[in-house]
């Protein structure tokens, strides 16, 4: 069981990213929503291929969107009329979905870096 949930736990990103995406397009209620299609489609075409160019793309879109969404928060929190009991749920639901996403993105990040190679080249390698 351990070794399955080692094998699994470097598709965290991609997996809670696609939750994301699906959570959005359920609650957007409409069927054919097109940024909702795309993100799912390279989150699918990401755990397939495993490109590093298109994990770097996907890392950065979700970091971007979710600094974007941060902003977005504070500026709404900011212009609240009163904060206690709406503006304070609204500040710890977004901090725990924005934190979550960030988090994820950057792991994503990190993961599809350019690394060096394990081992050392011999000869002409």
């Amino acid at each position: 069981m351990i070794l399955i949930a080692k094998s699994v736990s470097k598709w965290y990103p991609e997996i809670f990213l696609i939750l994301l995406v699906i959570m959005y397009w359920v609650s957007l209620g409409t069927l054919i929503s097109p940024v909702a299609i795309v993100l799912i489609t390279l989150l699918i075409a990401q755990l397939t291929y495993k490109n590093k160019f298109l994990g770097l793309i996907i890392s950065t879109l979700f970091l971007m969107g979710s600094l974007y969404l941060c902003f977005v928060l504070f500026w709404d929190i900011f212009n609240a009329e009163s904060f206690y009991p709406s503006g304070f749920k609204l500040m710890i639901l977004g901090v725990l979905f924005l934190g979550f996403t960030s988090y994820f993105s950057v792991i994503l990040l990190f993961k599809n870096l350019n690394k060096a190679n394990d081992r050392f080249p011999i000869g002409q390698d």
